[in-house]
Parts: structure tokens; C-alpha cells; sequence
């Protein structure tokens, strides 16, 4: 025989024994568990970065976690503890001492009581002045050289007895009024405002008024006949008539009415002509 060996003719290698066979098996299935295991893994860790669950086959975690689920969470070590935080303190809302303090009415430090309004002063001469106006009748007329009847403007009517002043205007300023016989003014003044009324004396037949011998009088004036006359006054005169003055009158018209002793006066710019004698 040579050294040679082979196969004899055309005959198959020899088959596998029992041991060999089982050998194989054990092999394969090891790397089968591995390959498992390792998918397992790669899933759970997957999850864990998308949030998914594994356990729903890979859905959005949207429900509710169990306290199985946060157990082992990492980082939940730190949130203990804070339950032992203090809750700050706000101070009572009402009004004591605090942050809340003067949160009531939004007005801490500052003075919240009402204003009390000064009372409207007013004066009733003023505004008894105010109420007259052109064309109105007072009553009202002097005394003496100084004083009047009455320290406020009385507005009646023309046509009564009393009705002694006529208002020509109001004004501001007392150089408006006309200052001819039988003319004159009443002012008054409140602090700023001064409230002026120009007036011309109105005479009735039977009036008496104040005036000197020589024929000056104080035609503002109206007293009593019968009264005291005051000085510097020394007799009184007593209307006799009242006309419409004519144009360029010499007062002759009064004679029929007074006499041949008369006096007369042109007045309120020479439009009305007075008659009187002396009464006394």
C-alpha cells in the first residue's frame, strides 16, 4: 500500500456523530438569547428616550403615571424636602401689619379722609344789588345829606307809593351814572366785584324834601313833612306840581300850581320840571 488515502470510488464522507450534533445545537441557541436580549434592551431604552411605553407597544405615554412608574425616576431624590418650605407671609389683608397692610384701599400712608368743603359765604347785600336791574323802581330815598332809607335796593313797582328811584343803568363805575339835579348813584362793593346803580329821584305831588333858604336842596331827599329837619338843612320844600320841562323853561309854569312864591328845578337831564314852596 502507498501512503496515499481517500475516498473510496465515489462513496460520502462518513455522517456526523451524536456528540458533534448536539454540540451545534447549543451554539446556535446561545446566539439566538443574546441577539434577544439585546433587542429587549435597545427597546426599553428607546422608550425611555421618546417616551414611549413599552408596554403599549411603543404608544405616547399620555395617561395617568402610578407610583410604580416614578419610583425609580432619577433626580426625584431631590424634590424631597419641600413640603418643608415655609409659605411667605403675605400679612393680613385687613389692614395689620404686613405686605397686605393698606391693600384695602390701595392708599397706605396717605390721608383719605374727604375734604369738608367751606361753606359758600354769601352776602345779601351783594346779591340784593345783583337782582336790580335797568329800568326797575326802588324804594328807597335819603334822609339826611349822608343816609339813605335803606341799605338795600328794594325793586317794587313804578306805580307804587314808595317807588321813589328810578334805575337809569348798573354798572361797574359810578362815573357812568349821570350826576344832574335829581340824579345820583347807590354802590356797593364785595371784595372784587362792585355792583353800581345809577338812579334818578322820582316826585309825587305832597312830597316833602330837604333844602336851604337860599334855594339849594337836597332833591334825593324825602321826609316827613311834619318831622325833624336835619342839619345842615334849614326848611323843607313841598311839591307843588310836575311837569314835562319845556324847552328853554323859566318855570313860569309852576305859578298856576304854587303861586307867586314858588321854586323850581329843571331835573333828570333837564327833562321834567319840579315846582315846590317852602312848607317850612
Amino acid at each position: 500500500m502507498s501512503g496515499m488515502q481517500g475516498w473510496p470510488g465515489a462513496g460520502y464522507p462518513p455522517a456526523p456523530g451524536p456528540g458533534n450534533q448536539g454540540d451545534d445545537s447549543g451554539k446556535r441557541f446561545g446566539i439566538w438569547a443574546g441577539v434577544i436580549v439585546v433587542a429587549v434592551i435597545a427597546s426599553f431604552g428607546l422608550a425611555a428616550a421618546t417616551g414611549a411605553d413599552a408596554r403599549g407597544g411603543g404608544a405616547s405615554a399620555t395617561g395617568p403615571v402610578g407610583p410604580g412608574d416614578i419610583g425609580d425616576l432619577e433626580g426625584l431624590e431631590d424634590l424631597e424636602g419641600l413640603e418643608d418650605l415655609e409659605t411667605p407671609d403675605f400679612g393680613d389683608s385687613t389692614g395689620s401689619d404686613g405686605l397686605g397692610d393698606g391693600f384695602d384701599d390701595g392708599t397706605d400712608g396717605f390721608d383719605t379722609t374727604t375734604p369738608t368743603e367751606e361753606p359758600t359765604l354769601t352776602d345779601p347785600t351783594l346779591e340784593a344789588y345783583q337782582q336790580v336791574g335797568s329800568g326797575d323802581c326802588l324804594n328807597n330815598w335819603m334822609t339826611d345829606e349822608v343816609t339813605w332809607a335803606s341799605d338795600l335796593p328794594e325793586v317794587v313797582n313804578c306805580d307804587a307809593e314808595g317807588a321813589a328811584l328810578w334805575v337809569s343803568q348798573t354798572s361797574e363805575y359810578s362815573s357812568d351814572c349821570g350826576m344832574t339835579a335829581g340824579q345820583s348813584y347807590l354802590s356797593y362793593s364785595a371784595g372784587l366785584e362792585t355792583v353800581t346803580l345809577c338812579v334818578t329821584r322820582q316826585f309825587d305831588v305832597g312830597q316833602c324834601f330837604l333844602g336851604m333858604s337860599d334855594g339849594s336842596a337836597n332833591l334825593m331827599s324825602w321826609v316827613d313833612c311834619e318831622g325833624t329837619i336835619p342839619a345842615p338843612y334849614s326848611q323843607l320844600y313841598n311839591v307843588t306840581a310836575v311837569y314835562s320841562a319845556p324847552a328853554n323853561t323859566d318855570g313860569e309854569e309852576c305859578r298856576s300850581a304854587s303861586g307867586d312864591d314858588f321854586w323850581w328845578w329843571t331835573v333828570d337831564d333837564d327833562s321834567v320840571l319840579l315846582c315846590a314852596v317852602v312848607y317850612r
